[in-house]
């Protein structure tokens, strides 16, 4: 499984923020100590996770090797390019998923990079969703959980408690689409 750290560069991509296998893989290895500790870069905004089957590193060698091809890939062309366009460019890969590119605030990772919002292989929930839904999975609780355990793991993180769990809908939803159910 790639870490984070392994993104090659200039590359600035969270793959526990928007990789659904790595997710997975993560959440399969650690313990809910581990994911407590890296939930903090998932905002409770709405986040786009990839669902397709490219690694981290697939993806991103694909980007370089676009914005190579169009001439874009030094940090200077890059700033002009994506400046150009109102600070993002969306672009599509090969398995025809839909990525957005802009400017990081990194000198090293200044192409930050993550899933389009309505792209292919993407599913899209909100951060406290998905905090919630983590740490039920890596607590390999039995699935669907209680109202009362669900609301039990979100103070754990500092979240509001929900006051029902509707089947299709936030919590429910995303651990059906997000994690398979056993």
């Amino acid at each position: 499984m790639a870490k984070e750290s392994n993104i090659p560069f200039p590359i600035r991509f969270n793959p526990f923020k928007h990789h659904r296998n790595y997710i997975l893989n993560m959440l399969e290895s650690a313990n809910p100590q581990v994911i407590i500790s890296l939930l903090d870069p998932v905002c409770n905004n709405y986040i786009d996770i990839y669902t397709g089957s490219f690694t981290p590193n697939a993806i991103c060698n694909e980007v370089v090797d676009i914005l190579k091809s169009n001439h874009v890939f030094q940090a200077d062309d890059f700033a002009s390019w994506i400046d150009s366009k109102n600070g993002y460019r969306q672009i599509k890969l090969e398995d025809q998923s839909e990525w957005i590119v802009r400017k990081s605030n990194e000198t090293e990772r200044y192409i930050h990079l993550h899933p389009a919002r309505e792209g292919r292989f993407a599913a899209r929930f909100k951060g406290s969703t998905l905090k919630t839904a983590y740490l039920l999975k890596a607590g390999s609780v039995n699935l669907p959980p209680s109202l009362e355990l669900v609301n039990r793991v979100r103070m754990q993180i500092g979240l509001s408690p929900v006051k029902k769990l509707e089947q299709n809908k936030g919590i429910l939803n995303c651990l059906g689409k997000f994690f398979p159910l056993e």
